[in-house]
């Protein structure tokens, strides 16, 4: 079957192709944004972007200055620019802006617009001095950060993917020349010196400074009513791949899951459901655990939830990045200097 769509990769891989080479003549225009950051990736799905993000805008916060996020908004029925407030619904910004912006509260402004030139002048204009990361901007060619941050997952390196549809890969290989840095993200915290050596290898041909981060994780916060002791979880995800997570967890809990696809729109019948489920545990020791991005998409249930005093948590995420001097070094160089 996957000889067959290899006619319909070529054509796709041609045509983005003849796109790359028109903005690389300039023959398409693209703005150069100073004072920026792009996070972006090559395939489809989870590949760490919205964690990265998350840490340059902590990083930046830390330094004084001013991050300012901006998003398409990825399932929102909204459009246009919109600024992200702590009470919208995911539906109306998307999932990750509103995740962002619950995080940072008032110490960092989060933006929605699905063209990226107006979303960058419009900020500029309402807070010249700010620093702007873009999330998933790669593809987004009219904008040219001055940092570009290429991300891919250490379980699925793009070197070893394909392009649509014989693979996940939404542009060449080769477009990672793009790039300023390349960060292979959730690597194993136990992953050997060896082994990142031979990585490094495979990626010498980009020249491009290789950075890795792994993923770490906070204390489990509850929504609202909390169990004193939990043995069990119900862990429900609406994520690309929530694999890393649940090995995280099995090392300390017996574990069942309830998956959904990447940014799935739970109804109540879906809680209804999870509540059912719930019901089968010893709900003493039990607790119903969920992303940090499921989280702000069942905000609008809270008065469910509340209603019927379920133990609902999230759990929040951080990277820590290996090298992270040199990496912290690389984003000072690119950015309004203190």
């Amino acid at each position: 079957m996957r000889y067959l769509l290899l006619p319909i990769s070529g054509a796709y891989a041609l045509v983005i192709f003849i796109r790359n080479r028109l903005f690389d003549r300039h023959i398409l225009p693209s703005q150069k944004v100073p004072n920026s950051i792009g996070v972006g990736n090559l395939s489809m799905g989870g590949t760490g972007k919205s964690p990265l993000s998350i840490y340059l805008a902590e990083f930046l916060l830390k330094n004084n200055y001013l991050p300012a996020l901006l998003s398409r908004g990825y399932g929102r029925v909204s459009k246009g620019f919109i600024e992200v407030q702590r009470n919208a619904l995911s539906i109306e910004v998307g999932d990750e802006p509103l995740m962002f912006k619950q995080r940072f509260k008032t110490n960092a402004h989060v933006f929605v617009c699905e063209n990226r030139i107006n979303g960058t002048e419009k900020i500029r204009n309402k807070h010249p001095e700010s620093v702007i990361i873009y999330d998933d901007i790669f593809q987004h060619r009219k904008v040219n950060p001055s940092f570009l941050i290429l991300t891919t997952p250490y379980n699925d390196l793009f070197l070893d993917d394909h392009i649509l549809p014989v693979g996940r890969l939404r542009e060449p290989i080769s477009s990672a020349k793009r790039a300023d840095v390349v960060m292979i993200t959730k690597i194993p915290q136990d992953i050997s010196d060896e082994r990142i050596r031979k990585i490094k290898q495979r990626f010498e041909r980009f020249e491009k400074p290789i950075f890795f981060s792994s993923v770490t994780y906070g204390n489990m916060v509850p929504f609202e009513k909390q169990n004193k002791t939990v043995r069990n979880i119900l862990l429900v995800t609406g994520i690309a791949d929530p694999s890393h997570l649940i090995n995280h967890l099995e090392n300390k809990f017996s574990i069942e899951t309830i998956s959904f696809s990447d940014h799935h729109v739970y109804t109540a019948s879906d809680l209804n459901k999870i509540h059912e489920k719930f019901g089968t545990f010893d709900s003493e020791k039990t607790i119903i655990l969920t992303t940090e991005k499921d989280m702000v998409r069942l905000s609008k249930f809270k008065a469910l939830i509340s209603k019927g005093d379920y133990p609902w948590y999230y759990q929040p995420m951080n990277i820590h990045i290996r090298e992270e001097s040199d990496f912290q070094s690389l984003i000072k160089k690119h950015v309004r200097e203190i």
